[in-house]
């Protein structure tokens, strides 16, 4: 180790630039390391405790006619319920109802502060949904409520107009406790910007606190559930969806084969209403997910990234490609005094190692000066919304796990740049590596 160091010292005006260079990536590249890592962590290995069960879940498209009303009159309201009930009634369906809103990946949920009524300094951002009253919503979507809290029927037919529904991590950050059932909760900004505007900010709402339910969370990649669900007395459009739960037993595709079918759709046709497009609740999923995903923006951003992503790459390569090449008369040199290939190769693997780590570190250190400035390190995103979707509970735990990640990575590709330029010095007779320009 300490001829490693000696080497890297005394070649440091040729490291000077890599150092430079691999720094440089190193800081540009963090984020999108830090949001893939974050990105697998929350979708393979943190799954809410009470996050639902979806294979039993269907999603129906209501009002296909051509025939369906600007507006929905008496006449059309009892159509819709009754078309509702037909669906309940039958031998598969465990629990069905009208929905304007569910979980989904597709949906854009209105993001805002809240905070407790009674004091100012607890606050965090959440995403908010609404539900209709009386359509078997928390039964149908299976979320679960905590012990102390309304059943799911209640929540789903008894909610005031000013009660609300919270998660349980919710809960905990703003109470300390997820006791919260009657406790009051203030909307404070629409844009959910805590860090410009802070907690304090013109209300929008306030809430009595009328269950808490298990974590589930609205958006897949976030790190905490914090989840806000309100009521609705009335539809939003006369083309509501169907959500749709079986029973145990049932098989989500088939019953969605079955369904789409004329004679099905035909039984379940009331007045102007029915019921098509039947779609399991995954297939549902999956299907938003690429629709979000193919968006003009997102495709000229990721071509942009895996462009930036690849000159990184070979310019780096192409860095260290040339430093080997100059010291090809050193490889000579001890290669004619008997060094062994494998001590040759280990010794340059070494120096390139330290030289990355080096770089590695100045790296780190400027994107934690970029983090704690805007206060990633106490919880914020890059929209202040006080939700940690972009870092997980442990601040140094994880910053430390990504460094290390992304040093092997650089490590990776630090070695792929020398390996061929090494071998080929090595191969070489040291009569040939000696007068080597």
């Amino acid at each position: 180790m300490n001829q490693t160091i000696k080497n890297f010292w005394a070649n440091r005006r040729q490291n000077a630039w890599i150092v430079v260079e691999i720094a440089l990536v190193a800081v540009l590249s963090f984020y999108f390391l830090d949001y893939f890592v974050v990105s697998y962590y929350d979708t393979h290995l943190c799954r809410p405790d009470g996050d639902f069960e979806r294979d039993h879940l269907v999603i129906g498209q209501v009002g296909m006619s051509s025939e369906v009303p600007d507006s929905i009159g008496e006449a059309s309201l009892a159509n819709l319920y009754a078309l509702r009930e037909k669906v309940r009634s039958l031998p598969e369906v465990q629990y069905a109802g009208l929905a304007t809103d569910f979980v989904d990946e597709g949906n854009w949920y209105r993001l805002s502060t809240f905070r407790v009524e009674a004091d100012t300094t607890r606050f965090c951002g959440a995403n908010s949904m609404s539900f209709l009253l009386g359509e078997q919503f928390f039964e149908t979507q299976g979320l679960t409520p905590i012990k102390g809290s309304p059943s799911a029927e209640k929540l789903s037919s008894e909610c005031p107009a000013d009660g609300a529904v919270i998660t349980r991590s919710m809960a905990l950050a703003l109470f300390g406790t997820d006791q919260a059932v009657g406790r009051r909760i203030v909307e404070t900004d629409y844009n959910g910007n805590a860090v410009q505007h802070g907690p304090a900010n013109k209300i929008v709402a306030r809430y009595t606190v009328f269950g808490v339910v298990e974590d589930f969370r609205l958006k897949p990649r976030e790190r905490y559930a914090y989840a806000v669900l309100t009521r609705v007395t009335a539809l939003s459009n006369n083309t509501p969806k169907m959500l749709i739960r079986l029973r145990s037993g049932e098989d989500a595709d088939e019953f969605v084969i079955r369904q789409n079918s004329a004679d099905r759709q035909l039984d379940l046709m009331t007045g102007e209403y029915g019921l098509a497009n039947a779609r399991t609740y995954t297939e549902y999923q999956k299907q938003m997910s690429v629709n979000v995903s193919d968006s003009m923006l997102l495709s000229v951003m990721g071509t942009f990234i895996a462009l930036l992503l690849l000159n990184v790459v070979l310019g780096t390569l192409g860095t260290f490609w040339l430093q080997i090449r100059k010291r090809t008369e050193d490889i000579g040199i001890m290669r004619s005094f008997g060094a062994k290939r494998s001590n040759v190769f280990w010794m340059l693997w070494r120096e390139a190692a330290l030289l990355t780590f080096v770089a590695s570190v100045i790296g780190w250190v400027i994107w934690l000066q970029f983090a704690m400035n805007i206060g990633l390190a106490q919880g914020f995103t890059m929209t202040g919304t006080g939700q940690e979707t972009d870092w997980v509970n442990t601040f140094w735990l994880h910053f430390l796990i990504v460094c290390a990640i992304q040093y092997v990575l650089l490590l990776i590709i630090v070695t792929l740049g020398m390996v061929v330029p090494t071998f080929r010095a090595m191969y070489k007779r040291p009569v040939e590596a000696l007068h080597h320009e």
